[in-house]
């Protein structure tokens, strides 16, 4: 099992958004995955995933010693398992975060391969403890500079207990957006770039990952190729389209050859469009 803790410096910069749609890419490309909600006094994953928090045990009642990780444990979509969070005040002051250890080797036991655990923002035991125990960190943070301050200081503390770095996803990316200055501000490399796509918020207020609401969606295919990076599955990749042109085989022995009093070739456009050269010539 691995367990890679998804942080960031400060909220609203596409954490809990993160872990919902790279672990359902993983669940449903066939990979045992599981998420655990750890923002413990802020926790909002189960409805970005459409499950309700209030049918069963939560985490906190994991964390509190009332109930095992199996119990809290809800099938979420396309086979994701998602252990969610409690809204309770009640709840909250009763959960050890201590135990976050016991909880991971209870998803260990039933065969979780991969587990992404949403951390809480800001600097608290909370939000610590998952950096200290997970075999990877996974920054998160959009390119603004004030959350890219925050997010190396949640890098250092990982660092002071030895947790590997897996690297960050940038989140909310323009066409302008200078990667390689985000990587030297973070210190670590870019395992993926998430553009600013409407789908994402309309995915999220659906309670629906993007695999689900978008699977076509500019955000999906960030999201499966950050899959793909992290796993080595090549199967995760997005789906490329169809080549419009590959009709044309110019290798089809049934195809005039040059010179052969077949129909004109079908222009190259001036800019070097072909397949826009190639409607002209057929709408001619």
């Amino acid at each position: 099992m691995r367990v890679y803790a998804v942080a960031s410096g400060k909220g609203g910069v596409g954490k809990t958004t993160t872990v919902a749609n790279l672990g359902a890419v993983l669940a449903a490309g066939g990979h045992e995955t599981v998420v655990v909600d750890a923002d413990l006094g802020m926790g909002n994953l189960a409805g970005a995933l459409g499950v309700d928090a209030d049918e069963g045990p939560t985490v906190h009642d994991v964390l509190a010693g009332r109930a095992t990780a199996a119990e809290a444990r809800r099938e979420g979509p396309v086979g994701l398992g998602v252990l969610p969070a409690s809204d309770s005040l009640d709840d909250f002051g009763a959960a050890n975060p201590s135990n976050l250890t016991a909880l991971l080797d209870g998803l260990d036991e039933a065969g979780a391969e991969v587990v992404l655990v949403d951390t809480s923002a800001g600097l608290s035991h909370d939000s610590v403890e998952p950096l200290r125990i997970a075999d990877e960190v996974l920054l998160v943070s959009t390119p603004e500079r004030g959350a890219l301050g925050d997010t190396a200081k949640t890098r250092d503390v990982a660092g002071r207990f030895g947790t590997p770095m897996a690297g960050a996803v940038v989140t909310r990316i323009a066409s302008d957006t200078d990667l390689d200055a985000v990587a030297d501000r973070l210190g670590v490399p870019i395992r993926g770039s998430i553009p600013d796509d409407p789908a994402v918020s309309a995915a999220a207020e659906g309670g629906d990952p993007l695999v689900v609401a978008a699977p076509d969606a500019p955000a999906t295919d960030a999201y499966r190729r950050l899959a793909v990076d992290l796993t080595g599955d090549g199967s995760l990749a997005p789906t490329e389209p169809a080549d419009e042109d590959d009709g044309a085989d110019t290798d089809d022995p049934s195809a005039p050859a040059d010179g052969d009093g077949g129909d004109e070739a079908p222009p190259t456009d001036e800019a070097g469009d072909e397949r826009t050269g190639f409607l002209r010539w057929l709408l001619r």
